[in-house]
């Protein structure tokens, strides 16, 4: 109580502010304020070491010239017998040829050019799972085959200017770019499997 005698000669505000500093450093708010801060930085930092990056987004390849060999020719001989070669037609004596002045020729007729073939339709090939890239889901796999885009070769010929259309046109904000669609559809389309 020696303590309290030397507070009790200086004025009591003094004295209730002496007595109050420990008092707040060891409240139980204090303790709450520094868990819920402790508890936010190491969510924080959780989030971005699970963040998935894509890699191939953030590393630009050179671009390779894919040499493919020629194709083989391949001679098919069709396995059919030979016609034997016609008889030797007999001898005839040739009879004497009168020569009578022959009319004069009829014009030729103008023909007509050939009408140029029509181009075979292009097969339609069958729509491939869109879904298969990052970042492309049902809803806007559905909204890419209904502007014509269902294969990955497609998404892999894509140049600049394509990208900036979907991306306007779809809303994309700018997903196309930062998830790396083309690079994606260009490996997929190699080998869909």
């Amino acid at each position: 109580m020696a303590w309290l005698a030397d507070f009790q000669e200086k004025s009591s505000a003094q004295a209730q502010k002496a007595l109050a500093i420990p008092v707040g450093m060891s409240s139980p708010l204090w303790l709450a304020f520094g868990a819920a801060t402790t508890a936010g930085v190491a969510w924080w930092w959780m989030t971005r070491w699970t963040k998935a990056t894509n890699l191939e987004a953030l590393t630009t390849l050179p671009a390779l010239k894919v040499v493919k060999p020629a194709a083989p020719r391949l001679v098919i001989e069709l396995l059919a017998p030979e016609p034997e070669p016609a008889p030797p037609a007999p001898a005839v004596e040739a009879a004497p040829v009168t020569v009578e002045s022959e009319p004069a020729p009829a014009p030729a007729p103008k023909l007509k050019a050939a009408p140029k073939p029509k181009p075979a339709p292009a097969p339609v090939l069958e729509p491939q799972d869109l879904t298969q890239l990052v970042g492309i889901g049902p809803k806007l796999s559905v909204a890419l085959a209904e502007r014509g885009v269902t294969r990955f070769e497609h998404i892999a010929a894509w140049k600049a200017k394509d990208l900036a259309k979907f991306d306007a046109a779809l809303s994309l904000k700018g997903r196309a770019v930062r998830d790396a669609w083309v690079a994606q559809a260009q490996r997929l389309a190699k080998d869909p499997a």
